[in-house]
């Protein structure tokens, strides 16, 4: 009797076992389907021009320190003469940001208690009204679920810039932010996944299809004060692994978030070897040391 059981337990486990590995396999597959070329140091420096954003600034909506640094759920804020604003990423409400840090905390033994600031919405204040359009690094929730908020303070009137693939090609751990989106008060508009794309409203803002992480990784890139800033989202989660070439942890990339690692591979590199140049600077979504080194918290008026 005990060997029937534990046979049945053991195929139990194997089918188990199976059914994981088509379920990620499919994710790999997915997320190794988006490889673009990447553009040229001449493409992104086009960006830079007089009508080009006037301020480029954070919001800090929470912040959590591990062993190796803090990580931070940041927006980017940009800010054009004639009073428009564009954002990227959207972080979270407290009661998101609380649950995210809990799940870290079991996840990271380095890991402190969450410390909530705030959502976009009570950061921008009055100014949320100026918010013409708004993009996302990618569509994992810490990065889109403050979308809901700023909805209900903003209403109808932004856009929501995504790639072709972005806005259609989902997996597990995207579907939750990429229905947050499509059910929200942004008018979507998508551009071209194959190449560098500028937009006439938002001069000196450029995005293009990096992969790598999700399928929809997207990477921002702003010309402002002679240089180019490199919105590279969670490519890597701090700066160190770009300068470094550090990979992340098997069971993070091949498990809990299917990565195209020799995709991840080729834009750390890439990256790096754009930062080493003067003209140039990365910005790594969760790195709060990195993001501050180059940008001034965002003040509403």
């Amino acid at each position: 009797m005990f060997k029937k059981i534990f046979k049945l337990i053991l195929v139990l486990v194997v089918l188990g076992l199976i059914l994981l590995s088509l379920f990620l396999g499919a994710a790999h597959l997915q997320v190794r389907s988006v490889a673009p070329e990447l553009p040229s140091e001449s493409e992104l420096l086009s960006l830079l021009s007089e009508s080009g954003p006037i301020k480029v600034g954070y919001i800090l909506t929470s912040s959590q320190t591990l062993a190796r640094g803090k990580i931070s759920h940041t927006s980017i804020v940009l800010e054009w003469a004639d009073g428009r604003l564009f954002m990227i990423d959207a972080g979270m409400d407290e009661v998101a940001a609380k649950d995210f840090a809990s799940l870290l905390k079991k996840i990271d033994s380095s890991a402190s208690d969450g410390n909530t600031l705030g959502t976009v919405a009570s950061f921008l204040g009055r100014d949320i009204e100026r918010v013409q359009g708004v993009g996302f690094t990618h569509l994992h929730i810490d990065h889109t679920q403050g979308v809901d908020v700023f909805c209900q303070s903003r209403g109808e009137g932004a856009l929501v810039l995504q790639s072709t693939v972005q806005a259609r090609l989902h997996n597990f751990n995207t579907t939750e932010g990429a229905d947050i989106i499509k059910n929200s008060c942004l008018k979507l508009r998508e551009f071209n996944a194959e190449k560098l794309n500028q937009f006439d409203d938002f001069p000196g803002i450029g995005a293009f299809a990096l992969g790598g992480h999700t399928p929809g990784s997207t990477l921002w890139a702003v010309g402002f004060n002679n240089k180019v800033l490199l919105f590279s989202g969670d490519i890597t989660n701090d700066k160190l692994s770009i300068d470094h070439n550090e990979a992340k942890p098997a069971l993070y990339s091949y498990v809990l978030v299917p990565e195209n690692v020799k995709r991840t591979a080729e834009l750390r590199k890439w990256l790096l070897s754009l930062d080493k140049k003067e003209r140039f600077s990365v910005i790594v979504s969760h790195d709060l040391d990195n993001t501050q080194a180059h940008l001034m918290e965002f003040k509403s008026e």
